[in-house]
Parts: C-alpha cells; sequence; structure tokens
C-alpha cells in the first residue's frame, strides 16, 4: 500500500472504529459461520524455540519464548481493548511488560491465551468463539491452528477500512524487533501526555485508542516501531520540531484536532 493510500483511509477508519470495534473487541459482532480450514496438519511443534510466525499451523502453547511474546502483546493491546470495552476483563492487568511482571501475572496473562486455545479447540464453529481480540493473539502466539478462524473472527463485521479489517490492523501492532514492549509502553504513556495537552481526540473515541492508531499507522509506513518510539525522545531543536510536525500528522489522521494551546506551540516553533 503506498502512503498516500493509506493516509487518505486513516481519517475514515478513525471515524468508525470506536463503534464498530467496540462490537467486535467485546465481542458483540456476529461470528462468520464456520472456522477457514487451514489445511495444514494439526501436529504440535517439537522444538520449543521455534518461532509462532514460523509456522501459521505450531502450536506454541508450551512454548516460553511464544508465552512472552503473547503476554508483551496483550499489555500493549489491554488499553486500547479497555477503551472501546470498559467492561473487559483484560482492564485487571496491570501494564507491565513481562520483564517486569510478578511470575502470578504471567501466569495468569498466559493463561487466558491458554484457555481461549482450549476454547477454540472445542468450538464446533466460529460461532461458539470468545472474545475475538484474546482469541486472535492466542491464536497468533499460542495455537496457530486457529489463526484463520480467529482472524475472520476479529475482523467480522468491522469494515472500518477499505483496506484493513481488525486482523490487518492487530498484525501491525505487534511488538517488532526494533522495539521493546516496555520501550513502546513508555512511548504510549508520552504519546497519552501529548494528546492531553494539546489534542482533542474525536468524540467518541479515547486517547488511549488514539495512540494506538498512532503506533499503527508509524509501524504500516515504516515496517517497525523505531519511529514511534523516536516521536517522544528529546533531541536537537530540529529533530524535535521534525518530529512534532510527524506526531501532528498521525495524529490528525487518527482523528484528532489540535486545541488552541497545540496551534499556540505550532506558531512558536
Amino acid at each position: 500500500m503506498s502512503t498516500s493510500r493509506s493516509r487518505r483511509t486513516w481519517p475514515a477508519l478513525a471515524a468508525s472504529a470506536a463503534v464498530a470495534a467496540s462490537l467486535v473487541l467485546s465481542g458483540c459482532a456476529s461470528a462468520p459461520s464456520a472456522p477457514a480450514d487451514t489445511g495444514a496438519s494439526d501436529a504440535p511443534a517439537e522444538s520449543p524455540t521455534t518461532s509462532p510466525a514460523e509456522s501459521p499451523t505450531a502450536d506454541d502453547r508450551h512454548n516460553p519464548k511464544a508465552q512472552q511474546e503473547f503476554f508483551d502483546n496483550v499489555i500493549l493491546a489491554i488499553p486500547m481493548v479497555a477503551s472501546l470495552d470498559p467492561s473487559s476483563t483484560w482492564t485487571s492487568v496491570e501494564l507491565q511488560a513481562w520483564d517486569d511482571a510478578e511470575p502470578a501475572v504471567r501466569e495468569t496473562v498466559v493463561g487466558m491465551g491458554l484457555d481461549a486455545c482450549t476454547r477454540a479447540d472445542e468450538a464446533g464453529d466460529a460461532a461458539a468463539l470468545e472474545d475475538p481480540a484474546m482469541t486472535w493473539l492466542a491464536a497468533r502466539f499460542l495455537c496457530g491452528t486457529h489463526r484463520d478462524a480467529a482472524d475472520e473472527f476479529l475482523s467480522n463485521g468491522a469494515n472500518i477500512s477499505p483496506t484493513h479489517t481488525m486482523a490487518d490492523l492487530f498484525e501491525l501492532a505487534v511488538v517488532k524487533e526494533d522495539a521493546t514492549a516496555t520501550e513502546i509502553l513508555d512511548a504510549n504513556n508520552v504519546c497519552l501526555g501529548a494528546l492531553a495537552l494539546a489534542w482533542e481526540v474525536r468524540e467518541g473515541f479515547t486517547p488511549d485508542a488514539t495512540c494506538w492508531l498512532i503506533r499503527v499507522q508509524s509501524v504500516e509506513e515504516t515496517a517497525g516501531d523505531a519511529e514511534y518510539l523516536s516521536l517522544f525522545k528529546n533531541a536537537s531543536e530540529t529533530e524535535n520540531a521534525a518530529t512534532d510536525a510527524r506526531f501532528s500528522e498521525l495524529a490528525k489522521a487518527s482523528g484528532a484536532t489540535p486545541n488552541p494551546l497545540s496551534e499556540l506551540f505550532e506558531g512558536i516553533s
């Protein structure tokens, strides 16, 4: 997708995401009629070091690396999911990356994913799946045999962009190799502060979800998280002006509008 095409679609995405995504993420949207058949073997992966990204049919439920990746990506998704569905049980989980979390917290979150995999195992069809976001993350990292069904389930009823499904957006939001979950969590906090200081998010949306969209757009255009992190690092005056302009571009494309203080900052930069 070209950059110009992508940027034209994002304002439309932000305009309708609050309604459509809340239905999908809370499980209110109807599920597709049947899970997709991957046509591949259901045999579990033998090597504990196999990355879930290497095989879409791998069963990595007991792979420590896959469990850590699952945990970190759940943590990063929590603010967005909770902002669109305040009743979500996800809100009880503290926002700490795997390296900082207590063993009991790790066990609880990984257990959520293992339970989602088990429910997917037992589901007669996709209509029996629950919690689209958790199902997708579990299938993405722990039980890849359900990936196709999870993609469909997460995206069903959420045609919020002509070029993106919800599964597309979740895939873009997966932690890339050029950042850690801790770094992204820290950047998210600064992003929230920047929005609170000088921006108004779109009505019906939230700052958390807006920062999530800002990061997703940046990842799509740059193929990594490095740019998103750079937006919130203090550097030279020239570099700060460039990152401020880039943040403004991404924020506006995510449906946010400058408040009077933001316009004042632009006037003195």
